[in-house]
């Protein structure tokens, strides 16, 4: 069985998460391991890129605790005051980690994202009214596959018209 052949920004991707989980895979934050998705398929030249720095627990629920955009090579990452809300606002508890082992954890995946040239931002605390970390780094619309998909046709039709010259 062969695997799936990944595009350029895939596999662009793959690589920041891999480097993320290998980094990571001796440190824990509290109770938590340091995870990231991946893309699995073709990002749609970027539009598709976002993906999610978690802490994960043995058991129960996982934490998001940030979003990359390696295409637009931006990242943001939420503060321990943010964390701590959303942990307190959705599961009733407090964390199970401090602010000093939080802050570790932000301080080296900042580097870990810096040596792939992705600018790191950590957010606060949102206000009730204010848009989610997350909408700010939504990919932005792209015409490369329209362009794309016009060149594949002048191609194809250049190829139909020099075969008919030929016959």
């Amino acid at each position: 069985m062969q695997g799936k052949v990944l595009t350029q920004y895939s596999t662009h991707a793959n690589m920041i998460a891999d480097t993320i989980r290998a980094a990571f895979a001796k440190t824990k934050i509290g109770d938590y391991s340091v995870e990231m998705t991946a893309p699995e398929d073709s990002t749609k030249g970027g539009l598709l890129a976002l993906q999610h720095v978690i802490l994960k627990p043995a058991t129960g629920m996982a934490l998001v605790v940030g979003t990359v955009n390696a295409g637009d090579k931006r990242a943001e990452l939420r503060s321990y005051a943010h964390v701590a809300k959303v942990q307190e606002e959705r599961f009733k508890r407090p964390l199970s980690f401090d602010a000093p082992a939080y802050a570790l954890f932000l301080e080296k995946a900042g580097s870990v994202l810096g040596a792939f040239g992705i600018e790191t931002n950590v957010n606060d605390v949102p206000h009730d009214n204010a848009p989610s970390f997350a909408e700010e780094l939504k990919p932005k619309k792209s015409r490369a596959p329209l362009y794309v998909g016009i060149a594949l046709v002048l191609v194809t039709v250049i190829g139909l018209w020099l075969t008919a010259l030929r016959h």
